[in-house]
């Protein structure tokens, strides 16, 4: 028992993993969400003004539908869509997202404001991160909060902020 409990302890303690936040409630997760910055990664390359929506199904699953313009506002629309399932229950703070069919990868939510306005979603080892908000620019206060408490996690540097629409055109 001793040993097990030694194990534990040490996994948790020499874990980089972020920590998803407790409770994120489905329905009032589901909706659009803005890109406001996010890490490289290959097949967001060329976007810009790129967004997610999360539309909740009847089972508590999502169908997602993320979509950005090609190098430009206002230029070709690129869109993968996919579906997100909760791994905890009711909570979205834990979701397996599912691309072609074939691609699934767990993804956590290590960031939410009360109100749902603004959240961070990031892999386990924080190689792909997004800050997402509500709007499509997220005022300074709050970014600066959340560049904060991700700079503890990560090289903010490492961040592209997502050039999005004034008017909040996404598609």
């Amino acid at each position: 028992m001793k040993k097990l409990l030694f194990i534990l302890f040490s996994t948790f303690l020499f874990s980089n993993a972020p920590l998803p936040v407790p409770h994120v409630d489905v329905k009032a997760f589901s909706g659009l969400w803005y890109e406001v910055a996010r890490t490289y990664n290959s097949y967001q390359k060329d976007c810009v003004a790129s967004s997610v929506e999360y539309a909740l199904q009847n089972d508590s699953t999502y169908k997602v539908f993320n979509r950005c313009f090609e190098n430009i506002i206002g230029g070709d629309l690129i869109e993968y869509k996919g579906t997100a399932e909760p791994k905890n229950g009711n909570s979205m703070s834990k979701i397996d997202m599912t691309y072609f069919y074939i691609f699934t990868r767990e993804y956590r939510v290590i960031y939410l404001e009360k109100d749902y306005s603004a959240a961070v979603v990031t892999d386990e080892e924080m190689d792909q991160v997004w800050v997402l908000s509500r709007k499509p620019q997220l005022p300074k206060r709050k970014l600066k909060k959340i560049l904060s408490k991700l700079e503890k996690k990560m090289d903010v540097k490492r961040l592209i902020f997502t050039p999005q629409d004034k008017k909040g055109r996404y598609k």
